[in-house]
């Protein structure tokens, strides 16, 4: 077996059926939070609104590419999220329900806000679900109309009834928004969506990304400057994300010019965010390369196979080893060798930290397989 195949094997033959069988809640519907070390639902007794939107684009990506054993659990999930997280009065989802569906935190989350529209245009393209780009429409415009920031972006977060947090900033959630309009503009065709994802690859050009040092900054104060405490937080695996974001929205728009900052942000994540004497990709850098975080979790890793692959796409070919060597560690060191769940976190020389499988991570794992498999294994 190829080692692009058993990564294939594996989304369909363990995230998949976890996701469709594990996670599912077959009581109250939904999904749970997180599972125990024997695959079982640990009773958290929350549901967080970006897990259940994880949980819907894997069942809809399977379908997508072949797989419709998770309709069932999509529909019940796609029933739970409009039924218990949408809000009727003020508009938006509210971050967290409890286990039964009855809203637990009724704040609002830019970041909850952007999986939502990325599932909404999945459900749509493999399921054409009832009502999904009418809710992304709305939802949309609930962020331009609550969270648009004055000086570029959106707010972080706001109250139930949209009073805005303007105490920090983050990249995280506007890439994610930009993956989540990328998705809605391949479901439906229309260049609204790519127009505004055009907006945050301009945001990322002017407030995100530092040419000088090659990086992109995690956290930020309200005006854009760097965070006072933690502006200088680097994470590689989200340099990886932005590389493989670009690269599709420079093929999706004809605007090959934003690939020299992908190819920056790739360059800074080789050099400076994998440990030389250990293996493995650094939690968090700083802008010189220096390390701040040592740990390792799982999804970075899955972000440097998806960048590989894209810039395998775009013409560089050598970057499939890099790509095939990437999986290669995934197993080695993340995925034991019964292949039916993962390691969550690691410490420094590779001894697991955390065994718990949390509900967010199927999302990371499964969308780099879809990509190895695309451009790698002929799939």
């Amino acid at each position: 077996m190829t080692t692009v195949e058993e990564f294939r094997q594996f989304a369909f033959g363990t995230l998949l059926p976890l996701c469709r069988d594990r996670f599912a809640d077959p009581v109250h519907g939904g999904f749970h939070e997180r599972l125990d070390a024997e695959l079982r639902p640990l009773p958290l007794g929350t549901k967080r609104l970006v897990v259940q939107c994880r949980q819907l684009y894997v069942l809809s990506h399977a379908a997508l590419l072949g797989d419709r054993s998770g309709t069932a659990a999509a529909e019940v999930g796609y029933a739970f999220l409009r039924r218990c997280y949408h809000d009727e009065r003020h508009g938006g989802w509210y971050f967290q329900v409890a286990a039964d569906g009855q809203p637990a935190d009724r704040r609002k989350d830019f970041y909850g806000h952007a999986f939502v529209l990325l599932a909404l245009g999945y459900l749509h393209r493999a399921f054409a679900a009832p009502g999904a780009l009418d809710l992304a429409a709305q939802t949309m415009a609930v962020l331009d109309e609550r969270l648009t920031a004055p000086n570029g972006g959106f707010w972080e977060a706001a109250s139930e009834d949209w009073q805005p947090n303007r105490e920090r900033r983050r990249q995280n959630p506007h890439m994610h928004l930009l993956e989540a309009l990328l998705v809605l503009f391949e479901a439906t065709a229309d260049r609204a969506w790519l127009d505004r994802a055009a907006a945050i690859v301009e945001l990322f050009a002017t407030r995100l990304y530092d040419p000088g040092s090659r990086t992109l900054r995690e956290h930020f104060a309200a005006d854009w400057t760097p965070h006072p405490q933690d502006g200088d937080i680097v994470e590689p695996g989200h340099h990886f994300e932005w590389t493989w974001l670009l690269h599709r929205y420079a093929a999706l728009a004809g605007r090959p010019e934003v690939l020299a900052a992908a190819d920056a942000l790739y360059g800074t994540a080789i050099a400076h965010g994998f440990d030389p004497t250990h293996g493995g990709i650094h939690d968090q850098i700083d802008p010189s390369g220096r390390i701040l975080l040592p740990t390792r979790r799982i999804w970075p890793v899955t972000e440097a196979i998806k960048a590989a692959v894209v810039v395998v796409e775009g013409g560089r070919a050598a970057e499939a080893e890099r790509g095939i060597s990437l999986i290669r560690h995934l197993f080695d060191s993340f995925i034991p060798p019964a292949g039916d769940r993962w390691f969550e976190t690691l410490s420094r020389d590779g001894t697991p930290t955390l065994t718990e499988l949390p509900g967010t991570t199927p999302y990371h794992l499964f969308l780099a397989a879809a990509e190895a498999t695309r451009v790698l294994g002929g799939g």
